[in-house]
């Protein structure tokens, strides 16, 4: 640990440097700052002796700089890749495993104390630890000698550390194996869903009720509204546990924002069976969508030893393949969408000075733990986390202010929120996951995943011969209820009893169809004797996966790359179904009609027009994807703005945040829901229709148009609109910092950021453009990998990223990735010696230390 009068002077360096920086970007000079920072990344040839290797070890890269880790035995493989993990992307691990612990304040100031503490609510390292002393010994020691690779880095570059921590101030600390399941942690919290939706109704149910709210929950118009379970909330005083659920969204808003990007819904898979294919072998693909930032939210890597070889992506700070290929076996994944958390409302009251909580006519005592956070440039902070049978008490990490003392008061509100989660369940997934990167046939890869269960995932795999779909994670069993919305906890009417067996979970291997594809859609009937979940992503992409891959032509791989480039949008047919044939169709063009403005008229009739003849394809160039995303955009502010106003308050914002990505509301009411509340303009005295609703939107999509891109017709783009922005963690945290800070981050901006680029597509294209619809159109989620196996050549495997090997801004590998990305070109990545040799032709040489 660093003395205080060290702090202070890294703090001071940290500040110097910082403002240095600035000054030499206002000259334009970034060439500068990559001399500056040279020293501190890695060469890409050469040699250096390692401590803890017992072999020589090969790191071979490509232009790209893409590592394949040659070594001759798996612990040197593993001591290796984490001096190679480290080289590349030590920040980013350092950073992941700071949040998994809820420390990242140490490195980052009181900015993010909040987030530290909404993590050590949710428990996540104590989690962790219990995951990792859950382990065998095998997996311990694999994570033993990753850790001596990453220690041997920082060891060895003490004084050229990354330019994030010199402009940090920060001193790494010794990596330890625990740390690997700290972040592993994390991808289990970014893929349990569900959590943001029930915040997210409690905080638009304070405004317009919970009956009123129930309409805009998530599902598929075939299943039931939660009209029912809503009513059962309408007489309890929910007051005081909204302001919670405010704060809530605040703090989660923030935390998802800036520091999970493998948090976001949304993932395409298939699997095309041998008979279906040209060389008559399967082909496996899979693209994740994500959040697209510096550095990525995936590294390429390369393993190779004579006990295990595998490629694919990885997680920095976890040496194994997440999603990849070993050849025998390819694997894909995409989010469930699992309902793995539950919000349980419960009463609170306070006696004899401690708080105790109701459960079926008795009062319980909390229990309490004490966390204690170090705050860089500030005095630590104590806090006190209560829990009752269900979990962690949320209303404590949601105080506005944190306090300094040792002893904290007791919960005073009448009301708490506790969250019941599988996370608080630890298993041995991140052994079962390294299992299934050394599976060798169908039957080993479906055994390794049935064991990972603290990751809820659609599993696409297969071999030559066969392909399957299964189901990972676990799912609670509830005594009532769909867990859609929180419940009251003092009655027991809503309590888990268990969790799904893994057996139970969907399994689906050589389907007669001859293919499979999942993206985030309801994959199971709606009567399915499990629930996974009810909040779904729009089933447009998985229906344009099964309209490409049912026709009778033979599918290869460069069909696969084509499909994971496309940008059909199939719910502009629907909508030109409800538009021009429908029952409201006739309304529409009556009420246009009626209106006395003839501008309006003329542009809801413009409208009208460019929607018939838009053919649904989200090009960058499309003056029809163009009007379409501008309509979806004003659509959602006529039907839903009027009831939730002020747009910049937090009951919009969770309005903003539910429709994102999932089947919403937005979706729902375009297609259905004739009989909604919503389609009335409460800020009128008179009754509106869905038809009138329509019409006038139509008539403002024009303006906004105009605005936006200019009266001429010809330069309408919708890539003018959609733009890809490459940003570090530090500029998206630009607006929550102090005057210097913003401006020394702003100027920093120009040289770690990429961007603005045209962008296509949407949400509900494959080669998906997720932004905040109702908001901007700013793209934030997009494919951040591509990967195709083809069974049936010699060389499988093509992968691409969509950024750059490295997180360091000076190495010519931080950003070369995204021209390749953009171009939407197919990577090879090789097995056979020659051909690695042919296309890794830069070799650094990791040496064994031998004494002479």
């Amino acid at each position: 640990m660093l003395s205080e009068k060290n702090r202070r002077r890294t703090r001071i360096v940290a500040v110097v440097l910082f403002i240095l920086a600035g000054l030499i970007l206002m000259s334009g000079c970034g060439r500068v700052l990559d001399h500056a920072f040279q020293k501190t990344v890695e060469p890409d040839q050469g040699r250096i002796v390692l401590a803890g290797l017992s072999e020589d070890v090969a790191v071979r890269r490509d232009d790209l700089g893409i590592p394949v880790i040659e070594a001759k035995n798996f612990d040197d493989l593993m001591v290796a890749a984490g001096y190679v993990m480290a080289s590349d992307r030590l920040a980013q691990m350092v950073m992941l495993s700071l949040l998994g612990q809820g420390r990242l304040s140490e490195m980052a100031g009181a900015l993010t104390l909040d987030i530290d503490l909404l993590v050590r609510t949710f428990n996540l390292a104590e989690a962790a630890r219990m995951e990792y002393e859950a382990s065998g010994a095998d997996i311990k020691h694999l994570l033993e000698m990753f850790s001596r690779g990453v220690n041997a880095y920082i060891a060895t570059h003490a004084d050229r550390l990354p330019p994030d921590f010199i402009l940090a101030g920060y001193t790494p600390e010794p990596w330890e194996p625990v740390n690997s399941f700290y972040i592993y942690n994390l991808l289990n919290m970014g893929l349990s869903f569900n959590l943001r939706e029930e915040v997210a109704f409690l905080n638009i149910a304070g405004v317009i009720g919970p009956e009123k709210a129930a309409w805009l929950v998530p599902i598929y118009p075939d299943e039931p509204l939660p009209l029912a379970q809503a009513e059962k909330l309408q007489d309890l005083n929910l007051t005081e546990i909204q302001k919670d659920a405010k704060r809530l969204s605040i703090i989660s808003d923030k935390f998802r924002d800036l520091f999970m990007p493998l948090g976001a819904p949304a993932s395409n898979n298939w699997a095309v069976a041998p008979q279906r294919t040209q060389r008559n072998a399967s082909i496996i693909a899979n693209d994740t969508h994500l959040a697209h930032e510096h550095p990525a939210p995936w590294m390429l890597i390369h393993f190779k030893s004579p006990e295990y070889h595998a490629a694919g992506v990885a997680v920095a700070g976890i040496p194994g393949i997440i999603a990849g290929y070993n050849g025998q076996i390819a694997w894909g994944m995409t989010m469930v969408m699992g309902d793995t958390q539950d919000l349980f409302l419960e009463k609170l009251s306070v006696m004899d000075g401690k708080t105790h909580y109701l459960y079926k006519d008795q009062w319980l005592p909390v229990v309490e733990r004490e966390e204690i956070f170090s705050v860089k440039g500030g005095r630590d902070v104590v806090h006190t986390i209560s829990h009752t049978r269900n979990g962690p008490l949320l209303n404590a990490a949601l105080a506005k202010k944190l306090r300094h003392a040792a002893l904290p008061p007791p919960i005073k509100t009448p009301m708490g929120l506790a969250l019941r989660s599988t996370m608080q369940e630890p298993g041995r997934s991140m052994e079962a996951m390294f299992d299934l990167n050394r599976a060798t046939d169908m039957e080993s890869a479906s055994r390794a995943i049935r064991r990972i269960r603290t990751l809820s995932l659609n599993f696409i795999y297969g071999n030559r011969d066969h392909i399957a779909w299964q189901v990972s994670g676990r799912y609670p069993l509830r005594k009532a209820g769909r867990g859609q919305l929180p419940v009251p906890a003092w009655t027991g009417e809503y309590d888990w009893t268990g969790y799904a067996d893994a057996d139970d979970h969907p399994f689906v291997m050589d389907p007669d169809a001859g293919y499979l594809g999942t993206a985030n859609h309801r994959t199971i009937s709606p009567d399915y004797p499990l629930i996974l979940s009810s909040s779904w992503v729009s089933p447009g992409r998985a229906e344009r996966i099964n309209s490409l891959l049912c026709d009778d032509r033979l599918h290869t791989w460069e069909s696969s790359v084509r499909m994971q480039a496309d940008r059909h949008d199939p719910f502009v047919e629907k909508l030109k179904g409800v538009l021009f044939d429908s029952s409201v169709s006739e309304e529409i063009n009556q009420e246009i009609q009626s209106w006395s403005d003839k501008k309006k008229i003329t542009d809801a009739n413009e409208a009208l027009a460019v929607l018939e003849a838009f053919d649904g394809e989200m090009s960058s160039e499309s003056k029809g994807a163009a009007v379409y995303g501008v309509f979806r955009h004003v659509f959602i502010h006529h039907v839903f703005a009027d009831e939730l106003n002020p747009l910049d308050d937090v009951p919009w914002q969770s309005f903003i945040s539910m429709v994102q990505a999932i089947y919403g509301a937005d979706q729902d009411h375009l297609l259905a829901r004739e009989d909604s509340p919503f389609w009335n303009d409460v800020s009128t005295p008179v009754i509106e229709t869905k038809a009138q609703i329509l019409a006038r939107a139509l008539a403002e999509t024009i303006a906004q148009t105009e605005n936006l891109l200019g009266k001429n017709r010809d330069a309408w783009a919708w890539g003018k609109l959609l733009t890809y922005r490459w940003r570090t963690q530090m500029t998206r945290m630009k607006t929550m910092l102090p005057f210097w800070k913003r401006w020394a981050v702003g100027l920093m901006g120009r040289y770690t950021d990429r961007g603005p680029y045209p962008a296509g597509g949407n949400y509900d294209t494959l080669n998906v453009a997720g932004y905040r619809k109702g908001e901007n159109y700013d793209v934030w989620l997009i494919p951040v990998m591509r990967m195709v196996v083809d069974f049936g050549l010699d060389e499988p495997m093509f992968l691409t990223s969509c950024g750059g090997q490295s997180g360091n801004p000076a190495s010519p590998h931080y950003d070369d990735g995204i021209a390749f990305w953009l171009d939407g070109a197919a990577r090879p990545m090789p097995f056979q010696e020659g051909n690695i040799l042919r296309q890794y032709h830069k070799v650094r040489v990791l040496a064994a230390s031998r004494l002479l």
